[in-house]
């Protein structure tokens, strides 16, 4: 009898703590939601060409010829156009984007 009962006592230890490591540490990480990245115009350095991508850091590579020629674009009024900003760092800090208050 009382080996019935350790088997049992050991095995919902054992189930418990698989159950606690599964809910501590998810297998697959959460998934962002896609309406939660925001939409940026990126300017082609090569080209000039102008595209609605979601933001990431770092030069983005152009859908057409495939290299790293997008960077964050600002709108010239003076010019009427769209030309290359500066990194996404200082956009941050002039303003020009807003940070995702992490949820």
């Amino acid at each position: 009898m009382k080996d019935t009962r350790l088997w049992v006592v050991g095995g919902g230890l054992a189930v418990t703590a698989w159950l606690l490591i599964l809910s501590l540490f998810p297998p697959h990480p959460p998934a962002v939601a896609a309406e939660g990245v925001p939409v940026v115009r990126y300017f082609c350095r090569e080209s000039g060409a102008t595209f609605d991508l979601p933001l990431a850091a770092g030069p983005l590579d152009n859908p057409e010829t495939g290299r790293p020629t997008l960077v964050p674009a600002v709108y010239d009024a003076r010019r009427k156009r769209w030309k290359p900003g500066p990194p996404l760092e200082v956009m941050y800090r002039m303003g020009l984007l807003q940070q995702q208050a992490a949820e």
